[in-house]
């Protein structure tokens, strides 16, 4: 049987690509009754698939390259916006420099209309903070905001100046970021801030006469927030009113940069330093009639003395069964951070506890915070605690903190160290004077007497006789004063002991 040319056609149809084989009847009849195909059949199946193989490259490599081409294209696209940015930024830095060209040109014609000049607008008390919304602005001591007129440092008590009309406005908090002291009124007003309805963001008295030099404002409040700026501050400003005819420039007048909250913000109203009979919600992180403030609550802690009691006394207890946190979190760190901002500088009553040995005694500040012990009468501030006195402070510290509100603040600290407060129960209460007490006692009468003025002072003080039980040559022998006398000037006198009840 002859064999015939076997004929490779590849034709294309739409994006389709097929390859078609044509090989005899007579030899596809003859390869399926046989079990092997032919050598010539084998090559030509190995032909066809190098063929495929290389048709699917060259799809990959056209495509490989539509997407190059794409990316040089997106590249070149990328430099030539990169040169119009440079260029925008070349037109605005002249723009910049064209504008600041045209503020001092303006600033010097100024100068050389007002040679010398130095009269300015000054506030002469600052604001009070926290500020709230539509709430009226006022002083730090609760007065109205004062502001005056001034030419250097002397206030204009006459002339036209010491009367002019001025208007309070609104800057934006980075106006004195630089910290200016000086600036054009371009500048000034360029900094105002526009409310959300086109009008200032004041509302009130905005508009004040000035009477021999100085004025006080009015009601006066913000009616916007300061949270919509760039840096979240507003600064109260002064001015003259345009509709003025000065003929010399006046400086505006700006207060410090404050933070102007949402009047709803008011009921959680976060003091710093804050104050010890505060209400416990005051603290950071505790809201009020929140999840901590009512847990707080249930614990009878209400206010910031309370919480701080409460701290020294157990702080894992307040964490994990009070306010039931498992685990320190940020806002327990920041709870306990602003609770302890507190000043204690003025709080000087302690309280003092003794162990039942008498030989340690601790003092306890007024939020039951340890400031000290006394070591067989040696006193020693709790910083200065060596390790083993540490050990026996923690150990008496835990067993009296139960009973420390049944105690009585009979000390006081005096330059860093604790005196008794002189009264008849405290003193009653102290036992007997030892020397070291009655060389002191005597001192505090001397003085004490010299206070009431002009006076002669008549002082006998002697070891009083030991009793019968009391050996003579014992050095912890009580001891007292046999008198003590007030003489004034007009020969009145009587005992300073027992009228003014320093001894029992």
């Amino acid at each position: 049987m002859a064999s015939k040319k076997r004929e490779l056609l590849l034709e294309r149809r739409g994006s389709e690509k097929r390859l078609r084989v044509t090989v005899p009847a007579a030899a596809a009849a003859v390869g399926a009754g046989t079990a092997l195909a032919s050598p010539a059949t084998r090559m030509l199946r190995k032909i066809v698939l190098v063929l495929l193989f290389l048709l699917r490259m060259s799809e990959r490599a056209t495509m490989v390259m539509s997407i190059s081409q794409i990316g040089r294209m997106v590249q070149k696209l990328h430099r030539k916006l990169g040169s119009m940015q440079e260029q925008m930024d070349d037109i605005s830095h002249e723009v910049k420099q064209l504008k600041l060209l045209y503020s001092n040109h303006h600033a010097d014609q100024h100068s050389r209309l007002e040679p010398n000049t130095n009269v300015q607008l000054r506030f002469l008390n600052d604001l009070k903070t926290p500020v709230y919304t539509e709430k009226n602005i006022t002083a730090d001591n609760s007065e109205a905001i004062r502001v005056g007129i001034f030419e250097g440092d002397n206030m204009i008590t006459d002339g036209p100046l010491s009367k002019v009309k001025v208007e309070i406005v609104v800057l934006r908090g980075d106006f004195s970021n630089d910290g200016r002291v000086s600036w054009t009124e371009e500048q000034f007003n360029n900094h105002i801030v526009q409310g959300r309805d086109g009008h200032g963001v004041l509302g009130g008295d905005r508009i004040v006469w000035l009477r021999k030099g100085e004025t006080c404002l009015g009601k006066i409040r913000f009616k916007e927030g300061s949270s919509r700026t760039r840096s979240r501050m507003f600064i109260v400003g002064a001015r003259v009113s345009k509709s003025e005819n000065t003929g010399v420039r006046v400086q505006e007048a700006i207060m410090k940069p404050v933070t102007v909250l949402d009047r709803r913000n008011e009921a959680n109203e976060k003091r710093h330093p804050p104050m010890l009979d505060d209400e416990v919600f005051r603290l950071e992180e505790i809201c009020k009639d929140g999840t901590y403030h009512k847990r707080l609550q249930k614990a009878k802690i209400f206010t910031v003395r309370d919480f701080l009691k409460a701290l020294n006394k157990n702080a894992k207890k307040l964490r994990e069964e009070v306010l039931q946190m498992k685990k320190k979190t940020s806002s327990w760190d920041k709870m306990v951070g602003h609770a302890k901002e507190c000043c204690l500088e003025e709080q000087h009553e302690l309280k003092a506890y003794q162990n039942e040995e008498g030989k340690v005694t601790l003092f306890f500040n007024c939020v039951h915070q340890i400031v000290g012990a006394t070591f067989g009468g040696d006193y020693v501030m709790y910083d200065n605690f060596d390790p083993v006195q540490k050990t026996l402070v923690n150990k008496l510290k835990d067993c009296v903190h139960a009973r420390l509100e049944d105690i009585p603040s009979d000390y006081v600290m005096k330059n860093n160290y604790p005196e008794p407060v002189c009264t008849t129960s405290a003193a009653a209460a102290a036992g007997p004077l030892n020397p070291s007490d009655h060389e002191m006692l005597h001192t505090q009468v001397i003085e004490a007497a010299e206070n009431l003025g002009h006076v002669e002072v008549n002082c006998v003080a002697e070891p009083l006789p030991p009793t019968e039980e009391q050996d003579p040559l014992d050095p912890t022998n009580s001891y007292g004063f046999f008198g003590f006398d007030y003489i004034g000037g007009d020969g009145s006198s009587f005992d300073l002991l027992e009228d003014f009840d320093i001894l029992p």
